[in-house]
């Protein structure tokens, strides 16, 4: 609410709560109350309650307030510094090849970060406290409709500007966290040793990508593949990566110290490898959750999964609230919450119809149709059935952010995640215990997986329906969308229930009442249906206004030009050089896919 509301939420209270006064007043003798909520919300008020109203009411306006207090935060700083030389001391927390991350320490400036660019050749380490000047850039905001918003981008990352430093100077050293300073040590170590292994350079950046989420050495080729076979999630370290080290910490120590002591290790390792892949969105939020759910069987408690990912989900936003715009972060909680919601009724409707389906074929001696069903309730069957489930109920929440940040979904995509799903953790365990062992033998096999992992992102690119673009979706479209699947799922599960409740009972009546009215009255609803195709056909087919288009492409602007036909013509895409693919891509193919009025 926050980030969309650009006035305090206070005054969105007020005004709500004044309507409320206004139609909630009736007459003494009244019988009757038509602004009632206990008439019109019995069901809602279990949930909704004084006390939850409240609760509502409180936060919201103090996470308003702290949203509103950081971004007037930001813009005094961008109008104070705005294309001035300044110079700054800072500590550096983080550091890139040609970029670091810098906590600033100037007294009015204090407790900022910079991105600062590097000209010099200097040596910089983590926890170096460096003075320097240089002219404050303030980042771009977007100049074009859904386009790419710099400026969002890094309030996410925590960041007020960047600046290219000049005379820079390492004043002291260790100043940083010494927690932090350790796991970048043995982050690098790690990478030190895989750099030293045998694999190839495009398995020694893979590697590195899938244990420790760095991906700046993979190609950029190779990165693409990834993305067309909507597998880039793999390189992404998530709630996989944190189940893995559970995995692999419970097997080394639950022998030497036992099942119980044993989880204490567990949570440490997983807030060192929290620390070691640099705190990502979508690592945290698998973090905390793995480690409630630890504890909470350490003090023999039950956990509860909504509540420790709201949980997870506070701790970040308390952290920097602008990350509730990342795209990580958003992913991750959007298909954290598919699975939960979703797996359960899949798995329940496939094995309702299966246990159909196996009936009909003991009842019909169909033979084939029973060794299919038997090699379905095998081990592998299983194992391969439930990755397909959990892959088909994170797209099916995960699909509205996809489309509004890659304008594309993927189709083959779900094949090609099925099957990484089951070479990724090899790959994950192989390359720990090479690590640790560097064995010859497990080198061998790696590479093997690793070959086998990157021909499938390959093949999975070139498979048909592997990216189908589609223009951007509205909110009312995604709002359609989401409503549409909950309540599918909601009606899916009723229809399984074999013992369902009162409330149940009268949804599967209206359900049996809507079916029976439309079977009545068959024809009249075709009828409606057919009347209202061919209405919003003809509409499509008048001609519309011309358009002409100005779009920053970052050299000028380019003309984008829609007939009254529905045809495009795009003068000046941008790009000193038409060879170059890169540039026609971020901007040519943006355009035609953001537009809703143009066709490619």
């Amino acid at each position: 609410m926050g980030l969309y509301c650009k006035i305090s939420i206070v005054l969105f209270y007020l005004f709500f709560y004044l309507i409320y006064l206004i139609f909630s007043k009736e007459k003494k003798n009244s019988k009757f109350k038509l602004f009632s909520l206990k008439r019109y919300f019995r069901y809602l008020k279990i949930v909704f309650n004084k006390k939850v109203i409240k609760i509502i009411v409180i936060f919201s306006i103090i996470s308003n307030t702290v949203v509103l207090f950081q971004n007037y935060k930001y813009d005094n700083l961008y109008k104070s510094l705005n294309e001035q030389n300044c110079e700054f001391v800072g500590i550096v927390v983080s550091k890139g090849e040609d970029k670091c991350k810098v906590k600033i320490e100037n007294e009015i400036y204090k407790n900022t970060y910079l991105y600062v660019y590097i000209n010099e050749d200097i040596n910089i380490e983590y926890g170096d406290k460096i003075i320097f000047n240089g002219i404050f850039s303030v980042p771009k905001k977007r100049s074009n409709y859904k386009g790419f918003d710099y400026a969002t981008y890094l309030k996410t990352l925590k960041i007020y500007g960047t600046i290219k430093a000049e005379n820079l100077k390492v004043i002291a050293k260790n100043k940083g966290n010494p927690i932090i300073k350790n796991t970048n040590k043995l982050s690098a170590k790690i990478k030190q040793r895989i750099g030293t292994s045998k694999l190839s350079d495009e398995e020694k950046s893979m590697i590195k990508g899938i244990l420790l989420g760095d991906t700046g050495d993979i190609s950029e080729e190779t990165l693409n593949n990834f993305s067309d076979s909507n597998i880039l999630h793999i390189l992404s370290v998530s709630g996989m990566h944190i189940s893995y080290m559970i995995i692999a910490s419970n097997f080394i120590f639950n022998k030497l110290i036992g099942k119980h002591y044993s989880k204490i290790i567990t949570t440490l390792v997983i807030l060192i490898y929290i620390c070691m892949v640099n705190f990502t969105p979508s690592v945290v939020r698998a973090g905390v959750t793995g480690i409630i759910f630890i504890l909470s069987n350490f003090f023999y408690r039950k956990n509860d999964v909504w509540e420790s990912l709201a949980l997870s989900l506070l701790v970040i936003l308390i952290y920097n609230p602008f990350l509730i715009q990342n795209i990580g972060l958003e992913l991750s909680f959007a298909g954290t919450i598919g699975i939960i919601i979703f797996q359960k009724t899949l798995k329940k409707w496939i094995r309702n119809y299966l246990d159909l389906k196996n009936r009909k074929a003991i009842r019909k001696n169909e033979k084939i149709l029973k060794s299919i069903i038997k090699l379905i309730n095998s081990k592998i069957g299983e194992l391969t059935l439930d990755a397909i489930i959990v892959t088909i109920s994170a797209t099916l929440t995960i699909t509205p952010i996809l489309l509004i940040t890659f304008h594309k979904v993927s189709i083959t995509g779900l094949i090609v995640s099925v099957l990484t799903s089951f070479i990724v953790g090899p790959i994950m365990i192989l390359g720990l215990i090479f690590i640790v062992l560097r064995i010859g033998v497990i080198e061998g096999i790696l590479n093997i997986f690793l070959t086998i992992l990157i021909n499938s992102a390959k093949w999975g690119s070139n498979l048909p329906l592997s990216q189908i673009y589609l223009i951007t979706p509205s909110v009312l479209q995604i709002l359609i969308y989401y409503a549409f699947i909950f309540f599918t799922n909601f009606i899916v599960n009723i229809n399984l229930e074999k013992d369902p409740s009162m409330f149940q009972k009268r949804v599967k009546n209206v359900i049996s009442f809507i079916k029976y009215k439309i079977k009545s009255n068959k024809k009249k609803f075709i009828s409606t249906i057919l009347i209202f195709s061919l209405l919003y056909s003809f509409i499509l087919i008048i001609p519309k206004n011309l358009k002409i288009y100005f779009v920053d492409v970052g050299q000028g602007d380019c003309s984008l030009i829609v007939t009254p036909q529905n045809k495009s013509i795009l003068i000046d895409g941008g790009g000193s050089d038409w060879s170059d693919f890169d540039v026609r891509r971020k901007n040519i193919d943006a355009i035609f896919i953001k537009s809703r009025n143009c066709s490619s």
